[in-house]
């Protein structure tokens, strides 16, 4: 009687794709059974590093996290899925008491699931680093999808897998969950602590803001600038007081010297946007980075903030306001350019870049003598 290569039991039938697949509940040891044995194999994935077989920084860095969040016994990982081509000729597999036995043929990743599956096998191959006090990641338990899909159907429910819907954008990721210690952690104590921010003037839900709202800035837009900026993160609770008071402070004395990074009307807000810097998602990270200078400083005097106040020259020498559309120092560090509407009106517009977020906290740190 010919032996199966390997039974998984306790597998119970859904609806999905226009036709009956299995879920069932694999240990973690289960899963490197079936890589080591090739019962799985990691074909098929519509991923272009994986039709590749050659993982971008990306991929490697999200596969290296998963991995190290398995060996510490905390790693979110999901529903995975695998897949079996029921067409394939040399594919012979029945389905009998709740148990599924392959006779031939293999799983593959052709749906989904091979960068963590990946993850688990690296996790696997440093498991004497595993933290005794986790959920060791042989005896781990995980969902697994196992999708009966030929080459046909494979591709087109990877595609939804990977395309339908959209991803929580990061603005609501990070305002609602942050590890302790880390800058997200920092940016949701002040953003809920200091009276000129809050919920009110920050936006959770969007990576952008509405031109339409009077808020300031999105919580991802504070969040990229304390990541590029904030580099003395706390290492224990009195640490993060101290850091989370100093930056209440600092923005109270921000606020009193430019308004704009407070709480203001829509009506002014919408002036604001178009002739002015100050309160542009650029700006906001040259307030960081100004606040960190400070922060590094023995005496962090806030005093320095008055400079924002001082005017800039023109070519001609008159006076305007530092943040003004008309300082000609912004167009000279690239921070606006000239752009020509759809009417044909010639007009100056923000350039959001990584060198123009760094020109423009560059600039607003020289302004407050801070400059390195």
């Amino acid at each position: 009687m010919q032996q199966p290569k390997v039974v998984l039991h306790d597998v119970r039938e859904v609806d999905d794709a226009a036709g009956t697949h299995y879920e069932t509940v694999l240990t973690g040891k289960q899963i490197i059974d079936l890589i080591d044995t090739d019962v799985l194999k990691f074909e098929g994935n519509i991923r272009p590093d994986w039709q590749k077989n050659t993982m971008s920084a990306k991929t490697k860095r999200k596969v290296n996290n998963w991995a190290a969040e398995l060996l510490e016994g905390n790693g979110v990982i999901g529903n995975l899925s695998i897949r079996l081509n029921p067409d394939a000729a040399d594919t012979d597999y029945e389905i009998e008491d709740d148990a599924l036995a392959l006779f031939s043929g293999y799983f593959d990743t052709g749906i989904d699931s091979q960068s963590r599956i990946t993850a688990i096998q690296k996790a696997s191959d440093n498991i004497t680093t595993m933290n005794p006090h986790g959920v060791h990641l042989y005896d781990r338990r995980f969902a697994v999808r196992i999708w009966l899909a030929n080459d046909t159907d494979a591709p087109r429910i990877g595609r939804s897998f990977n395309n339908d819907g959209d991803k929580v954008n990061e603005s609501a990721a990070k305002s609602a969950y942050q590890e302790d210690f880390t800058t997200d952690d920092l940016v949701n104590r002040l953003v809920r602590g200091s009276q000129h921010l809050g919920t009110n003037n920050v936006e959770l839900l969007s990576n952008s803001v509405s031109a339409s709202s009077a808020k300031l800035v999105a919580f991802n837009t504070l969040s990229k600038a304390f990541e590029d900026h904030w580099s003395d993160l706390p290492f224990n609770e009195q640490a993060r007081t101290d850091q989370v008071d100093f930056l209440i402070k600092f923005w109270d004395a921000l606020v009193r010297v430019r308004p704009e990074f407070g709480r203001v009307t829509t009506d002014v807000r919408k002036n604001l946007r178009g002739s002015s810097v100050a309160g542009s998602a650029l700006s906001v990270h040259g307030v960081i980075a100004i606040a960190a200078a400070i922060w590094a400083t023995s005496t962090k005097d806030l005093s320095v903030l008055d400079h924002l106040k001082d005017p800039a020259t023109t070519g001609n020498g008159a006076t305007v306001d530092y943040f003004s559309y008309n300082n000609p120092d912004w167009q000279k560090i690239g921070v606006l350019v000239s752009s020509v509407t759809s009417g044909g009106i010639a007009k100056l517009t923000l350039r959001t870049s990584f060198q123009t977020r760094k020109a423009a906290a560059d600039s607003m740190l020289a302004k407050v003598g801070l400059k390195p």
